[in-house]
């Protein structure tokens, strides 16, 4: 039985005003209501940020849309861009936008997008790798190093609605292109950043998003309890149609856009409602992104799988003394059993590399007998105790459990540590100065202390994003010099990656590549040589290759896929969704008077 519960809990947002949200004057019939499990718990909704979670990655792109996205078989395809001119000449991409609006009427703007790849991805102060996907865009590595300004930036908005861009010499600008189809350089909106920037993606009223759904919590109850808190005990959870997706919110024919009216899941409080298949046989759900392993083994033929550009991986924390011997950390890569792994999950491949287009890299079956040699060779060591790190959900702490005993089969001594959230004070309103709990997952809290130089952990485990089916994108998150981290001001150095392994030698092979534009098999020989070094050093351990995968109602038609593996719920449609109406199980608010 799966446990449903919603895509966040409630309180880990500040409800404030949602009128902003809701569906204000749209016909009472509009389409169908569709009752849906998307995923486990996601805390955040910030596209530019340092994303760890599939979860989060899966929601993001039904909220968000960047300039262009992939189709299933790859081809480029316009989304937010209206349409584009390349000029190699100049070496400049004009970009006109397409007449699409926010979550809250306002209409997308070109300044929208340099904000959030100039001001945000490429913010030497903020890390993310996610950086990466621009750096074939004019002085976007010297600005995420700190070596150039932010107004440095090769790309600018022209006027409300254009964007030109301007590629330095030699890049890939196909490549680029695709770049700029990754969810991760959608837009963001800068007055809600600007409003609360530690926390606009976690609250109801200033997450803002410019893809096909929104956020909207309704029908919150609460319960007091005897020390006179309240628990919110139920509530309706949607991602509803936003009115001005690719059209003007006063669109008469408000559905062509996005058929459905909203997606709906709902939660109990911190009580759980126990799920399984039967919801889909019986028609009370219509499509399940997820299942508990034993479900997933007996209906496995029946699921849609898509595969994901993410890596389940295991990461060294390689300041650890343990853990700054290269032996010690292929023996334990050698003793996993990939294979076995990918089967006690059911989805997912083997992990063969570090990028899931990488094969032969890597055995997919445990080498026990190298395992041990490794560790011959790695002399004494300081300890044979450590801890992995991991979220709590079956599928991590399942992992987790058959890692343990895999390692312990060597003589170290693990623990698991299986982590939730973290909550933490904000203050939103600066004049009365309220302040409000917010909820992070922890997992993200970590990796983010680590990649600004914190590392708190032995070995942690995240869904590794890819960003790009470009490997080189990935695999500059290892250099000292593109990672994607920034730049420490106050100590005067770039940060590492949130491993800390640096290795001159990589560097120069992930600079190579960078530098050879006229020759792909080259450039393709170089990546691959510096994969093989990453798989060689292991500051990482590749596990499973992620694959996104849903159970659909034969009620349920129109769901799609994209080039990233990514369910698009835009066109679904329900069959005689008039008799499954949600108003069945929430009653709808009554209005104010």
């Amino acid at each position: 039985m799966k446990k449903l519960i919603s895509l966040l809990l409630v309180v880990t947002l500040l409800i404030g005003c949602t009128a902003l949200l809701s569906s204000c004057g749209a016909p009472k019939d509009a389409g169908a209501e569709i009752i849906v499990y998307l995923g486990d718990i996601v805390y955040d909704f910030d596209p530019s940020d340092y994303v760890v979670d599939d979860n989060e990655a899966k929601l993001l792109s039904l909220m968000y849309e960047p300039l262009f996205t992939l189709k299933e078989n790859g081809r480029l395809q316009k989304a937010a861009a209206k349409n584009y001119r390349i000029d190699r000449k100049e070496r400049t991409i004009t970009v006109n936008l397409r007449e699409t609006y926010w979550s809250d009427g306002r209409a997308v703007q070109a300044q929208d997008f340099i904000f959030a790849w100039r001001d945000l991805l490429l913010d030497p102060t903020r890390a993310n790798p996610a950086a990466a996907l621009l750096y074939d865009i004019e002085n976007a590595v010297e600005i995420k190093n700190g070596t150039a300004g932010l107004y440095d930036f090769g790309a600018v908005a022209v006027d409300i609605n254009t964007i030109e861009i301007t590629y330095r010499e030699g890049a890939d600008v196909d490549q680029l292109l695709k770049n700029l189809a990754s969810i991760y350089t959608a837009p963001v909106r800068e007055d809600c950043y600007r409003y609360a920037p530690d926390c606009w993606s976690k609250q109801v009223d200033t997450i803002t998003s410019n893809g096909p759904f929104m956020i909207k919590v309704s029908n919150i109850e609460e319960t007091e309890q005897e020390d006179g808190s309240t628990v919110i005990t139920a509530a309706k959870f949607s991602l509803t149609r936003n009115l001005g997706y690719h059209q003007h919110p006063d669109t008469v024919n408000y559905t062509k856009q996005v058929t459905p009216e909203s997606l709906v899941t709902f939660w109990a409080g911190e009580e759980a409602v126990e799920l399984s298949y039967s919801e889909i046989e019986g028609k009370t759900m219509f499509f399940m992104g997820d299942m508990t392993v034993d479900e997933r083994e007996t209906y496995k033929k029946k699921a849609e799988v898509n595969d994901l550009l993410s890596t389940y991986s295991y990461v060294f924390n390689t300041d650890n003394e343990l853990f700054a011997n290269e032996h010690v950390r292929r023996a334990l890569s050698l003793a996993l059993d990939r294979a076995a792994m990918q089967q006690a999950v059911v989805f997912g491949k083997a992990a063969e590399g570090f990028h899931p287009s990488t094969s032969g890299l890597i055995s997919t079956e445990a080498d026990t007998s190298a395992a041990e040699a490794e560790l011959a060779l790695a002399g004494t060591l300081p300890s044979k105790a450590f801890t992995l790190t991991v979220n709590n959900d079956e599928d991590s702490v399942l992992l987790a459990n058959m890692a343990k005993a895999a390692w312990e089969e060597l003589g170290f001594t693990v623990t698991v540590e299986a982590l939730d959230y973290v909550e933490s004070t904000v203050v939103l309103d600066l004049i009365n100065a309220d302040p409000q709990q917010i909820r992070d997952s922890l997992i993200q809290a970590t990796v983010k202390d680590a990649s600004y130089g914190t590392r708190t952990f032995d070995v942690i485990a995240v869904d590794w994003q890819m960003y790009s089916e470009d490997t080189f994108v990935a695999l500059c998150e290892f250099t000292s010099d593109m990672n994607g981290c920034g730049y420490d001001f106050a100590a005067d150095a770039r940060r590492t990656s949130i491993t800390g392994w640096t290795s001159a030698a990589y560097d120069q092979l992930i600079k190579d590549a960078f530098n050879t534009t006229d020759d792909k098999d080259a450039r393709e020989a170089l990546l691959l040589e510096a994969e093989q070094m990453l798989i060689e050093a292991a500051p990482v351990i590749p596990v499973l290759y992620n694959q996104n995968f849903a159970f659909v109602s034969k009620q349920l038609s129109g769901v799609s896929s994209d080039g990233f593996g990514f369910f698009v719920m835009t066109k679904a449609e329900l069959k005689d969704y008039q008799k499954y109406t949600v108003a069945i199980i929430f009653p709808e608010e009554e209005e104010a008077e």
